[in-house]
This record gives C-alpha cells, structure tokens and sequence, in this order.
C-alpha cells in the first residue's frame, strides 16, 4: 500500500502528518509513504532521518496583503505543480492525505485530477485555504473542531476526531513524565513553550519575571526557548529553577510533568494541552493568517481551560506572575485542568488512519465512495 502524505511550512502542518504515518504504519506495518512539502522549510531534516522518502516542491506562499509582490510566487508555483504531477504519476499513490500548508496544495490537487482518493487534516479552527480550496472533493475532512464545519460548506463529509498528537499525552502518568525530566513528585512545575521556533516576546517576558523574586518559591519552569533564541543575559532570582532548552524529542513529557503552561496557541499546541489535560495561559502569534492562534484559543478559553492574553499587553503583565496567581487557586486550576481534559481527543491519529487504510484498500477494488 502506497500513500502520499503532504504537509509543509511549519511543524503545525508537519507533526500531525507524522503523526497520521506512525498510525497507518502500525496498522499496515508495509506502507510505503511518499512525503511532499516544501524546499524551503526544516521537512527534510525532520522526514529522512526517520528512513522515509521526502520531496521537497517550490511552492511559495502567497503576500495577500500586498498583491503586486507575488509575480515570482506564481512562476515558482507552475513549478511546483508540474513537478507534484511527476511525483504522484511515478508514486501511484493508493491514497493521499492533506495536512495544509501552501506546498500541501500542490500534490494534493495532482491526486485529484488522477482520481485518487483524498482526505483533508484540518488543524486550525479557522481551514487555511489549501483545505479550503481542496475540500470539495474530498473523500472527508478531518477537523479538530466544530466551529471549522461553517467555514467549509463545499466539504462533503466532516468528522471530528481533535489533531493527532502523540497519544500518550492521555496515558502517560504524571509521575513517569517527571522522572523522563528528573523532577520530584513534589515540585511545582511551569511549561513555557513558543514552539520550535520560539517566540521572542514571551522569552522577553519570561526573563523580565525570572529576574523578580519568585511569588511562590521553589518553582522549576521548563522553558523551551526555540531555535530562533537570541542572547540573552538571563541571572533568575532566588526561588526560580530554569531549565532552559531549544528542542527536546520528550515534549510529550513535558507537557504531562508541567502543573502549568505557557504558550502560543498554534493548533497542535492547543489539542496538546487538552490532551494532557492541563491549565494554561496562551499568548496568540499576533500575526498569524486570519489571526487562526486567536481563535485556536478561544477554544480553550470558552471551555473555561484557559487564560488569554493579547501579545501587544506582555509589556504589561507578566506571564509567570499570572501563572503563579492561578497556580495558588487549587480550585480554579483543577476546574481549568478537567475543562480541556474534556476536549481532549487522543486517538485522532489512529482515526484517520484507519480511515485512510480502508480508503486505499477500497481504492484497489475500485469502490472509493466512503463517507
């Protein structure tokens, strides 16, 4: 069995890709996949040291604000395009699956004009538009939440099932996650998390309250700091213990191990926290597309998970400050805890994948019309 799996730009798309592959693998251990992106982005890096085939298109994503600065976007585009028509002719895909991103547009489509079935992965409460463009005809859209449904009205068939995140963020036990970072039973413990790239005004927040005594000594904060961290004299006062790092492959226990988080509320970042079932504080990327962090959040804070605070207001308040206040009302963050825990979908993974399989296989007998 030959799936086509494509996802690109940003690890938000990536990781769910991923994630999909390692449930149809441990279902149909022979698949053999073909991942598609972009020749720009960090895929690569990421996709072949797993021993698995990438191929990287010039896809360039569009300056919608400013028209006249996408003539060579266009030219790189036609590119793109006719280069995924290849891939997916030499491939022959028995299935594909779309997880966004502008490179994501490309090969999907070429699927389409060959007849093979499709389906969609949809992160964001807000579709992108390469969901958006694609939806119409695909065998089915998977969508992490309900508000998503309005916004695709051409989509034949939604099912929600949450974003794929690693699924022991439900079964992991908070004492094992501990050990996995060496911390006691007894500590109290913050996650702070700008993603992989990092977020430059929540560092500078967080360094602004490491810098203030601690409210509520000791406290340890996990600080992922991102690859895009800059130099910083960080001295924490008495009471903070700071374990600062770029990228760790044990996010999982992170996010587990922590009493609290901090973060940005990409997609992932959000089905993440509810799955592990822990309070939070985000801290929306100001200037994502259609503002999607904001309403990714909201998610969390209409359930009564979370906290939000506007960026433009971090040179107001402090994030550990208020992470601390919340952290002193046991109440109120057990009741934020059990609100995302009830959001929580950890087996969105194994979902679509077995849907997928099932498409691929009925693809083999000539019966594609799933719903």
């Amino acid at each position: 069995m030959r799936i086509l799996m494509a996802a690109g730009g940003t690890g938000g798309h990536l990781v769910p890709a991923i994630r999909i592959a390692q449930a149809i693998t441990r279902h149909r251990a022979a698949t053999e996949f073909l991942f598609v992106g972009s020749d720009k982005g960090f895929e690569e890096s990421v996709i072949t040291p797993m021993g698995l085939r990438y191929e990287g298109l010039p896809a360039r994503g569009f300056v919608r604000s400013r028209p006249w600065r996408n003539v060579p976007a266009l030219a790189s585009n036609l590119r793109a395009s006719r280069i995924a028509r290849q891939l997916v002719d030499n491939f022959a895909p028995d299935a594909a699956v779309g997880c966004g991103g502008y490179a994501s547009y490309f090969p999907i489509r070429a699927a389409r004009a060959k007849r093979i079935p499709y389906v969609l992965q949809e992160q964001n409460r807000i579709p992108g538009l390469a969901t958006r463009w694609l939806s119409g005809d695909a065998n089915c859209v998977f969508a992490a939440f309900e508000q998503t449904r309005a916004a695709l009205p051409k989509a034949k068939t939604i099912t929600l099932v949450g974003n794929p995140v690693d699924p022991r963020l439900a079964s992991l036990s908070r004492d094992e996650a501990r050990r996995a970072w060496n911390l006691s039973p007894d500590e109290t413990v913050i996650l702070v998390t700008g993603g992989s790239g990092g977020a430059r005004s929540i560092n500078t927040n967080i360094i602004r309250g490491l810098n203030q005594p601690c409210p509520q000594p000791p406290i340890t904060v996990l600080w992922q700091t991102g690859r895009h961290r800059t130099d910083w004299d960080c001295q924490p006062s008495e009471g903070w213990n700071v374990r600062e790092f770029v990228f760790t492959d044990q996010m999982t226990e992170a996010f587990v191990a922590a009493d609290m988080i901090i973060a940005r509320s990409g997609a992932l970042t959000i089905s993440e926290i509810a799955a592990a079932g822990r309070p939070a504080i985000l801290v929306p990327f100001p200037f994502a597309t259609a503002d999607h962090q904001t309403h990714n959040a909201q998610v969390l804070v209409e359930a009564g998970g979370a906290e939000l605070i506007v960026d433009r207001d971090l040179q107001s308040v402090s994030l550990l400050e208020r992470a601390c206040r919340l952290l002193g009302d046991l109440t109120r963050r057990q009741t934020m805890a059990d609100a995302n825990k009830r959001l929580g979908q950890p087996d969105a993974s194994d979902r679509i994948a077995e849907y997928v399989i099932s498409l691929a296989e009925s693809a083999n007998t000539g019966d594609t019309e799933q719903s």
